[in-house]
């Protein structure tokens, strides 16, 4: 009987700890509700089995060991080059990414996050407003457990493009037109998911907006 308790408790020490980054450097316009998004992100995490590490330094995409980067909120130029290669190589290699809110609105000059990973650049909002979401895919893992239309509070983006060769999660209409909300890609061996939405403090105690995060981060970590 020993031996069989030496075996499990050696297996368990062998177990790799899974990593999440939380980045939300910010060069321009600072979202008041990133605290939130930090506090959501961590329960969400631990639900998850992820160890969360919140961080505001971009020296640590490289220096730090994870499975699933988040960029809540980041703006504008926040990578230098050689980060921005780090960043490529780990989606393309296998990691997962996920982009909450105003992470299309940084890193414009960085072509393939642009481009590839996020798929699509802020161009302009209105004020905040209520409007119905539409549930586009229904059967996603951060899509699944929401009523279609999904109506809800906040600062809604429109971007200078319509993403390519995405899958279209959520949308929505205005006087701005229609367009994705959310989207999520594969991008080589690793995925892309990002939410438009998560500008209000109060989007991260909204339990579906939550668990529609929650959704996409355990999609890019399959």
């Amino acid at each position: 009987m020993g031996k069989y308790v030496i075996l499990f408790v050696l297996l368990a020490g062998c177990t790799t700890q899974k990593n999440l980054v939380v980045f939300s450097k910010t060069s321009g316009y600072r979202h008041d509700s990133i605290p939130n998004g930090i506090v959501a992100l961590q329960k969400i995490g631990s639900e998850l089995g992820y160890t969360v590490i919140p961080t505001e330094t971009s020296s640590d995409i490289i220096d730090l060991e994870y499975d699933v980067m988040v960029f809540l909120s980041p703006t504008r130029d926040v990578l230098n080059e050689e980060e921005q290669e780090h960043l490529r190589n780990f989606v393309e290699a296998g990691g997962g990414f996920v982009g909450i809110h105003s992470a299309t609105n940084c890193e414009y000059e960085f072509d393939w996050y642009i481009d590839t990973l996020v798929g699509a650049k802020f161009d302009f909002h209105r004020a905040i407003k209520p409007l119905d979401v539409q549930i586009v895919t229904t059967d996603h893992l951060s899509t699944s457990h929401l009523c279609n239309p999904w109506t809800r509070i906040d600062e809604w983006y429109s971007f200078d493009r319509t993403p390519e060769h995405v899958t279209v999660l959520l949308a929505i209409e205005d006087d701005d037109g229609w367009r994705p909300s959310s989207w999520c890609k594969d991008v080589e061996k690793g995925r892309s998911f990002y939410t438009g939405g998560g500008h209000t403090k109060e989007s991260y105690s909204d339990p579906d907006f939550v668990q529609h995060i929650k959704g996409g981060i355990d999609w890019v970590s399959r």
